[in-house]
């Protein structure tokens, strides 16, 4: 008997494929500027409803029982996909850098270190996190992506890919919403030259 290699994460089988097009497309090859361009139609959309971008929001990894609903997995794939495609959008530098989770990306968009909940960036978290639903909750994210795009701001598609998935199982959101708030208010602290 021999062991069989693991399967990859259906998050590392997502970031894998968004660290390819990101090569490709800051390297100007036009089947990734293509496909990024077929990604940004499918943001807002349900899964398997565009049929163009299957081929990188499917994958064996993410597959359910095929003669149902999208899986949590095929959801969170797709709905990653289409936002990193919104996120790269016009874009010379790369949008998904690691280790930078959905708390922390916003929290850079906030000046200084003071957090009223009147000011603007505070307000569209809390917006994002007072969603119950999957489709509220995207439709919220979208336009914090879009902030983050026009501020230039790179995030973790493999951590946000997770929080997807987590988001669509019972006690999810409540999960999700408690990490993103930790990473907001208690972002990781930057090294001083002290240090």
């Amino acid at each position: 008997m021999t062991d069989a290699e693991p399967r990859p994460r259906p998050e590392e089988v997502v970031v894998a494929r968004i660290r390819a097009l990101q090569h490709g497309y800051r390297n100007n090859r036009s089947e990734s500027v293509a496909a990024l361009a077929r990604l940004r139609r499918a943001v807002g959309k349900p899964p398997g409803s565009v049929l163009d971008v299957l081929q990188y929001t499917l994958a064996d990894e993410f597959i359910g029982r095929r003669d149902q609903e999208p899986s949590y997995f095929e959801t969170a794939a797709h709905h990653a996909m289409a936002l990193y495609a919104l996120h790269q959008q016009s874009q010379k530098q790369a949008m998904h850098r690691q280790n930078i989770g959905l708390g922390r990306a916003i929290r850079s968009l906030h000046p200084g270190d003071r957090i009223r909940p009147t000011d603007p960036i505070p307000r569209r978290f809390a917006m994002l996190g007072t969603s119950d639903e999957l489709d509220e909750m995207l439709y919220h994210l979208r336009g914090v992506i879009q902030l983050l795009r026009a501020a230039g701001e790179a995030l973790d598609y493999e951590l946000l890919t997770r929080d997807l998935i987590t988001w669509q199982f019972r006690g999810g959101p409540e999960r999700v919403r408690l990490k993103w708030g930790r990473d907001f208010h208690y972002p990781p602290k930057r090294a001083t030259q002290d240090d």
